[in-house]
């Protein structure tokens, strides 16, 4: 049986000297083949810059709409999987989802330990950060992170993805406390 799953995550650029900062939101579309997780690949990763605060109107109109909306009304067999942010809660939101049969992960408080994105971010922003030449701006970080999104190799995401089931259980060996993730 293959399910899929959209991960979705907002990452403020935070320590660059990049004016405005941005929230930068990225999604990926995995594909899981079974329970284990053994066998789920990751298809694509989208980003998609924010200038200003994320909220929920923005998250909506600027996110949900244009990009995971119509994703995953052309794969109707995939779950959205966002965290608890505000953005992603408000009742605007819930009501938008639901109008449009998206499926929605349940997601328990406190656990970004479970969003296999939150490490493609820490990734990407460490492969940023070590250029020789840091982006001056939106424009020019936007860039870099796509230029860096392109070198990260199916593998390195795969390993990524076949981890969720060591997340899953060290999230619940912790009673939903801190792990090493």
């Amino acid at each position: 049986m293959q399910r899929g799953v959209m991960v979705g995550f907002a990452f403020i650029v935070e320590g660059m000297s990049v004016t405005p900062r941005p929230v930068l939101w990225s999604g990926i579309d995995l594909e899981v083949e079974d329970p284990s997780w053994s066998g789920a690949v990751c298809h694509s990763i989208i980003i998609v810059v924010i200038a200003g605060n994320l909220n929920a109107v923005r998250y909506r109109e600027d996110i949900l709409l244009p990009h995971v909306v119509p994703f995953l009304q052309a794969h109707p067999d995939m779950t959205l999987q966002h965290d608890n942010a505000t953005s992603h809660t408000a009742r605007s939101v819930r009501d938008f989802l639901q109008d449009r049969n998206v499926s929605v992960l349940p997601w328990p408080a406190k656990s970004p330990d479970l969003n296999p994105i939150e490490h493609v971010w820490d990734l990407l922003d460490r492969r940023v950060r070590a250029r020789a030449i840091p982006p001056r701006n939106v424009r020019e970080l936007a860039g870099a992170l796509v230029e860096e999104l392109g070198n990260i190799s199916q593998q390195e995401l795969t390993n990524l993805v076949q981890s969720m089931r060591r997340r899953c259980t060290a999230v619940l060996n912790a009673a939903c406390g801190h792990t090493r993730y």
